[in-house]
């Protein structure tokens, strides 16, 4: 399967490495790669993270991988298409429930 980082997703990691960057280049490189790194192994094995609870009411369902404790990468699965899409990467020490608001 392909995998898609969308707007959002894209935006985000743009802001996670903006603000790392401000203390340290070498660790907001590190863990952008590590975000990466961990979203390489979808493309084999899409349904490897768990279903996320928080967005179950959404048609879409969406699946979560955590990175370092502190980020979710969160996903679903386009079968038709073979395509994982990022939706977004998600900062676990927010507020849980505006992690429907990220989503369209």
């Amino acid at each position: 399967m392909v995998i898609n980082f969308q707007p959002k997703a894209e935006q985000r990691l743009k802001e996670i490495h903006s603000f790392y960057k401000q203390n340290s280049k070498s660790a907001a490189d590190k863990l952008l790669a590590d975000i990466k790194n961990a979203v390489s192994p979808l493309a084999d094995f899409p349904q490897m993270a768990a279903l996320e609870p928080i967005l179950s009411d959404f048609s879409i369902s969406f699946r979560s991988l955590v990175v370092r404790d502190n980020y979710k990468i969160v996903y679903f699965i386009d079968e038709e298409k073979e395509i994982i899409n990022i939706a977004t990467i998600w900062d676990c020490r927010q507020n849980p429930k505006n992690l429907k608001k990220e989503l369209p």
